[in-house]
């Protein structure tokens, strides 16, 4: 037995060839086998007739497969549903819904295949994928890649269903964060019982921010790489405000959050608080005003800030979330590694679905809207439009964003306490790279070393590279993935020189640019060196924090 589930093959990403699909037990092909097949309405007529009331996943099915299924009950003039993007399509007249399956699980088909003991896909060189009747000798290799993505998934979705049946009680829901509310909510606490306070959501909203990535030196020799085990399901163990929120008398000792004017001395190396600016997030140092958690608060207290408070929200608080945490860390510790991930992206997701937005994507069919005002056609026929609504009261019955605005800031607050106890010259949100050797822990919430760097070049934010004791350098660099750079590049990076070279895309941009008549051996990138980051001063080889207000001594540019 398995799940139901399609997959569809394309020529250059966006003319479809064939169609695996699989109800559980049987598997079924659909091959364009001349240029007149329709092989998606094939498919479709097929599952239609035959399966009417199914549901079927596709793995990222939102970005890819289901764009295939509207276009096809499109051009057949089919009533359908979309849900969560593409994430669901739903095909209203047989009650069938095609899923992402991504979204359901957070992670790769590769490790899913692997956390569960799945035969893992086949390779499959798509550059070379050409019309059915064109593949000849090759024909019975693409078939057998084909049926393998499908049957695969199939059998991981089943083993991860019966995982979460064993486990919570529970059957997947349309996104993994959706999930792990249903199994807090049926196997640790009520969600009913964690008030929304939607009339206070914009002070929440302005006292919840990410998390910090600094660069503090540009240049080391010899660092310790620590990561923080479980940063955030760690910090389940927090008092969370649940109950009722009101406003109160602004006392330190008390309250959930607050407004507050706030002195940071100006000698800091390492900003208390953290602070939206021009659009970007900083953690300065001088004078400014805003919201917070008090629990950050009271840390930039203690760390010699002054702090004068000017209006304060005060609720219940209880830690709520503990259980939760600690039964899925127990998973993710007892599992193999692969799954172990899955269980950690669940427990993550938690805080994360609690602190969600209530905007939505709304997309709806022409002949269900009255008044056009508002709506923006997806289509070329203009049939499905899609408009951002506001989700009020139990229309998002699980938008607590409180959970999630605490849970950040306790999480910044341990991870300041590990940076005040070395000599950083990086951080991200769980990661501190310094000379400083510090102990080090099998529990959540502890340091982990995770490598040791002869030389390390930190150019801004996410774009970083270091030679390990191996001799072989790592790169860490955020939108150049694609592209590998040498020590001398980050050394010339450094110096202030650009990087230029030229790439070829992947996936879908590559389908795209090719449609476009782009060359795609010749597409210029550029990696930009210089001094510049955005939330801190450079001053050579080291960089401070901005200090507020700015001066026009100290000018930071916007």
């Amino acid at each position: 037995m398995g799940i139901p589930v399609f997959d569809i093959e394309a020529m250059e990403w966006v003319h479809p060839i064939a169609v695996g699909f699989t109800d559980g037990d049987n598997y079924f092909e659909f091959l364009k086998e001349t240029p007149d097949t329709d092989v998606m309405w094939k498919f479709l007529e097929f599952v239609g007739k035959k399966f009417e009331g199914i549901s079927l996943f596709a793995h990222n099915a939102g970005n890819y497969d289901n764009r295939f299924i509207l276009d096809a009950l499109v051009r057949h003039k089919q009533k359908i549903r979309l849900e969560a993007g593409l994430g669901r399509v739903v095909w209203l007249d047989k009650d069938v819904s095609f899923e992402d399956s991504l979204l359901v699980v957070g992670t790769s088909l590769a490790t899913l295949c692997k956390a569960f003991g799945v035969p893992r896909k086949l390779s499959w060189d798509h550059s070379t994928t050409v019309n059915i009747w064109e593949l000849g000798s090759r024909l019975d290799s693409f078939r057998t890649y084909l049926k393998r993505d499908v049957m695969s998934l199939s059998m991981a979705m089943d083993a991860y269903c019966r995982s979460l049946i064993q486990n919570f009680g529970i059957t997947p829901s349309a996104t993994l964060s959706l999930t792990s509310v249903k199994a807090f909510n049926k196997n640790f606490f009520p969600v009913s019982g964690i008030k929304a306070n939607e009339a206070f959501e914009p002070y929440i909203r302005a006292a919840t921010y990410g998390g910090r990535n600094e660069v503090y030196k540009r240049f080391g020799e010899g660092l310790y790489l620590y990561d923080i085990r479980s940063m955030f399901i760690s910090c389940y163990d927090s008092p969370i405000p649940i109950g009722e929120m009101h406003w109160r008398k602004p006392s330190m000792e008390y309250g959930s959050l607050a407004e507050a004017y706030v002195e940071v001395p100006k000698d800091k190396n390492i900003g208390p608080l953290p602070y939206k600016w021009y659009g970007r997030l900083i953690f300065p140092v001088g004078q400014f005003t805003g919201w917070w958690d008090m629990v950050e608060l009271r840390k930039a207290e203690a760390e010699g800030t002054k702090i004068k408070l000017l209006r304060q929200l005060d609720c219940e608080e209880l830690p709520v979330l503990k259980e939760f945490g600690d039964y899925v860390s127990h998973l993710r510790y007892s599992s193999t590694v692969e799954l172990g991930r899955l269980w950690k992206l669940m427990g993550i997701r938690l805080s994360g679905k609690f602190g969600q937005h209530r905007w939505r994507t709304e997309i709806v069919h022409s002949d269900d809207i009255e008044d056009f005002t508002g709506f923006t056609p997806m289509d070329a026929s203009e049939v499905y439009h899609e408009k951002s609504v506001y989700l009020k009261g139990n229309k998002a019955p699980y938008v607590r964003p409180a959970v999630a605005m605490r849970i950040r800031a306790e999480s910044r607050v341990r991870h300041l306490t590990f940076l005040l106890k070395s000599d950083p010259y990086y951080c991200d949100t769980d990661s501190v790279y310094t000379t400083t050797q510090l102990p080090i822990g099998e529990a959540g919430g502890e340091l982990q070393l995770t490598g040791l760097a002869k030389r390390a070049y930190f150019v801004r934010g996410k774009l970083y590279g270091y030679v390990d004791h191996n001799g072989n350098l790592k790169q860490r660099a955020a939108g150049f993935r694609d592209f590998r750079l040498t020590e001398y590049d980050f050394q010339q990076l450094l110096a202030g020189k650009d990087i230029e070279y030229l790439t070829r895309p992947i996936g879908k941009w590559k389908a795209i640019l090719n449609e476009q008549g782009v060359n795609l051996d010749e597409i210029p990138r550029k990696a930009k060196g210089g001094d510049s980051i955005e939330n801190r001063i450079t001053d050579g080889m080291v960089t401070h924090p901005i200090c507020l207000p700015i001066t026009e001594k100290r000018k930071v540019k916007k």
